[in-house]
């Protein structure tokens, strides 16, 4: 039998355990969350497990709380959540103690101005998230966080309550986030600056104009330092009057463009647009959507197209603006790529030499795919996609990438399943001094 350890030795292997615990202390991270959906009991345990055992409170990253909820479902204030019990108040009171917080999550659930005092105490989050939470009507706040820069609210109907603390954090605030609201209120008070802010998310469903339309042509005077700007809704919009001078990155759903929800107004500084799209359309929408991009947005340097935007339509529309140098498509699929090859193909009605006809001498110069499929193996599909791009991309003279094309990126996903894991493949074309082609296999 081995000799048995020593005092000494027990004392000698702790010294080691508690020093590779202070080295890789810092690399420990602890997710929280606590669903009231279930036993009240077990987010009890939980809530003490956590406010007492220092080690993990130190840990902490990130904090959910709430319930699940529906976004459509309209709830009163009564028949929401109140987090009121001892334990879940002391897990809140402890959130500023928590010295590798970050983010807070919270929905489904009435605040409490004792709740929101204590997490805005917080020294360390940056990250506020308020999604389907009511909130009473707050006049007093204590002093914003200086390093809450990013704020997202979702599915929030009363201005009243929530404009405090927006203009609270207006001044610090980089990033701002507003998803599904309904702001019925919000004429009675006027919007605060925003000073800093660099990003603007808006998200509006289709039925959701509740008196807010004018929303984004108040912000647009109120943001003088925003440089991204990300729509998702067009049905609802007014007439976008002026973009911030600052702006120079739009993402915006198609549908807006075809609804004209522009205007005669132009974005000279605009460096990179991105357009979601939804289904495919005919050869005059298409050559109206390509002027129109070359008119309002004539300095575009980067082009993001979605699904599903053909891959010779995808290149045609970059090829035919100004100064489109670098072309990103984002394509899915469910079963793999088309089996009948669709994808690979002008679509119907549209004529290939109409579109090459358009096609300007501007230089595009880099080409990157996304490729995701839900179903079948990536053996199926690379080779297929490999293939088309060597037979119709990379030949100089008629390739549909141009003289100029320097490089191409194409990223295969297959998206995890129950039985398997994640899968990715990369392909990289690089051209050649000679004008040749080197494909290389990236891991």
């Amino acid at each position: 039998m081995p000799p048995l350890l020593i005092q000494a030795d027990i004392r000698a292997l702790a010294g080691v355990c508690v020093t590779l615990w202070r080295i890789f202390r810092p690399l420990v991270e602890y997710k929280v969350t606590i669903e009231l959906d279930g036993s009240l009991s077990d987010a009890v345990q939980k809530a003490l497990a956590i406010t007492r055992t220092s080690t993990i409170l130190d840990s902490v990253v990130t904090v959910n709380i709430g319930k699940r909820t529906i976004w459509w479902k309209f709830r009163p204030v009564h028949k929401i959540l109140y987090l009121f019990s001892p334990t879940l108040f002391t897990l809140v009171k402890a959130i500023p103690a928590m010295r590798q917080l970050h983010t807070v999550h919270l929905w489904g659930i009435f605040l409490a101005r004792t709740y929101l005092c204590c997490i805005l105490s917080s020294p360390y989050l940056t990250h506020l998230i308020l999604d389907a939470v009511r909130m009473p009507n707050i006049s007093k706040l204590p002093p914003a966080p200086q390093n809450l820069r990013i704020l997202t609210i979702c599915s929030v109907y009363s201005w009243e309550a929530i404009e405090p603390l927006i203009a609270r954090l207006a001044t610090s605030l980089e990033y701002l986030e507003l998803k599904w609201c309904i702001f019925r209120s919000l004429r009675r008070f006027p919007l605060p600056s925003f000073p800093c802010l660099r990003e603007l998310r808006h998200h509006q469903r289709p039925t959701l104009n509740h008196g807010n339309e004018d929303l984004l042509n108040e912000l647009f005077h109120l943001v003088p330092q925003v440089t991204h700007l990300h729509l998702d809704g067009w049905v609802y919009y007014r007439h976008i009057t002026a973009f911030p001078k600052s702006l120079q990155h739009l993402s915006i759903e198609e549908m807006m463009l075809r609804e004209q929800r522009f205007g005669p107004i132009t974005c000279p500084q605009l460096m990179s647009l991105s357009l979601q799209c939804y289904r495919v359309w005919g050869l005059n929408y298409h050559l109206t959507l390509s002027s129109f991009i070359r008119n309002h947005f004539p300095r575009i340097t980067c082009l993001h197209l979605d699904r599903p935007w053909t891959l010779p339509t995808a290149l045609a529309l970059a090829r035919s603006q100004h100064h489109v140098q670098t072309l990103k498509v984002s394509l899915k699929y469910t079963c793999g790529l088309d089996r009948e090859g669709t994808d690979f193909n002008f679509p119907p009605g549209i004529p290939s030499d109409i579109l090459r006809g358009c096609i300007l001498p501007a230089a595009l110069q880099s080409l990157i795919l996304e490729v995701v499929q839900t179903n079948y193996e990536l053996e199926q599909s690379v080779p297929t996609f490999t293939q088309w791009i060597d037979d119709n991309v990379l030949p100089p003279v008629t390739g549909l990438g141009g003289p100029d094309l320097k490089n191409i990126d194409v990223l295969f996903v297959r998206l995890e399943s129950k039985l398997e894991r994640e899968r990715v493949v990369r392909r990289r074309w690089v051209k050649l001094p000679n004008d040749d082609w080197l494909m290389e296999e990236c891991l």
